[in-house]
C-alpha cells in the first residue's frame, strides 16, 4: 500500500540538512511522496535538501507554537495532493531518528494493522523510560484521561500518525484545534467520525530538541520554562479532550 511521508519542520540552524540528505535513499524506499511545511524562520537550505533529495512538496507557515497543529493539518493537506492511499505524519527529527535506530521496525510499523484508518504510534515503555522527565511527567495525565475516555491505553505525544486518505481529509476538513493539542484531537475526531482507530509502539522513537538534534541526551529537565511550557501543553490537551466527553461522564 502506497504511503506518504507529511510533516513540519521549524529549524533555523539547518541542523536537518545533512541527516535529511544522509537519510533520503531510506526514505524513498519508505515513502511513495513526500509534503511538508516549514516555518518562516527555517533555514532555506532545509527546503533545498526536500526538494533536491526527495522531491518533497513544500508550503511555508509562521513561525510559532500557537499554530502547531494548525501546520500539521496543513501539511496533511498537502500531502493530500498526492495519489498516496495512506500518510505517515510524523516531526521530521522523529522520523530521522527512528530510521537510523531500526529501519526494519520502522517499516514493520507502517505496515502494522492495516484495518486501522488512523494507527496511533507511541513509544514503548522502555522507550518512553528514556525521554526527558518533564515529558514524562506531563504526559502521563493526558494518556491516562484518554484511556479512560476511549477504552484504550496510548502514548499520544509524540505525534506520529499513519492516516488513511479518507481519515485525513476529514481530519484537514473538521478539526478545529490549531495548537499542538491535535496530538489528542486527531484521533477522537477519527473515530467520532466512524474511522477504526489503531495503536502500534515503537523502540526506535527517541526526543531531542531541535537544537539539540545530534546530542547524546537531553539538557532541558532543569529548565523552568521548559516544565512550564509542558505543564501548558498538558492543559491545552485537557481542553482539547473535553468536548469529546460522553454526558455520563461529565456528571
Amino acid at each position: 500500500m502506497s504511503i506518504a511521508f507529511a510533516t513540519i519542520i521549524h529549524d533555523t540552524e539547518g541542523k536537518l540538512v545533512e541527516p535529511i540528505r544522509a537519510a533520503a535513499p531510506a526514505l524513498r524506499r519508505m515513502f511513495a511522496d513526500f509534503a511538508a511545511s516549514l516555518t518562516e524562520a527555517t533555514d532555506p537550505r532545509v527546503a533545498t535538501v526536500l526538494r533536491e533529495a526527495l522531491g518533497a512538496r513544500l508550503a511555508s507557515h509562521p513561525t510559532g507554537e500557537a499554530i502547531i497543529g494548525l501546520a500539521r493539518r496543513n501539511a496533511v493537506a498537502l500531502a493530500l495532493e498526492g495519489d498516496t492511499e495512506r500518510m505517515l505524519y510524523s516531526d521530521m527529527d522523529h522520523v530521522l531518528r527512528w530510521i537510523e535506530a531500526d529501519a526494519d521496525e520502522m517499516q514493520a510499523v507502517l505496515s502494522a494493522q492495516p484495518e486501522a484508518q488512523l494507527l496511533i504510534i507511541g513509544r514503548t515503555a522502555e522507550a518512553m523510560a528514556a525521554v526527558p522527565r518533564r515529558l514524562r511527567d506531563t504526559e502521563t495525565p493526558v494518556n491516562r484521561a484518554y484511556e479512560l475516555l476511549t477504552g484504550r491505553a496510548a502514548d499520544l505525544l509524540f505525534a506520529v500518525r499513519r492516516i488513511d486518505r479518507a481519515a485525513a481529509a476529514d481530519i484537514v476538513v473538521q478539526s478545529q484545534v490549531d495548537s499542538i493539542a491535535n496530538d489528542v484531537e486527531w484521533p477522537l475526531l477519527a473515530e467520532q467520525r466512524g474511522h477504526r482507530i489503531g495503536y502500534a509502539e515503537a523502540h526506535g522513537l527517541s526526543y531531542r530538541t531541535i537544537e539539540e538534534y545530534g546530542a547524546a541526551s537531553d539538557s532541558y529537565d532543569h529548565d523552568p520554562l521548559q516544565w512550564i511550557r509542558r505543564l501548558e501543553m498538558a492543559g491545552d490537551m485537557a481542553r482539547a479532550m473535553r468536548p469529546y466527553l460522553r454526558p455520563a461522564d461529565e456528571r
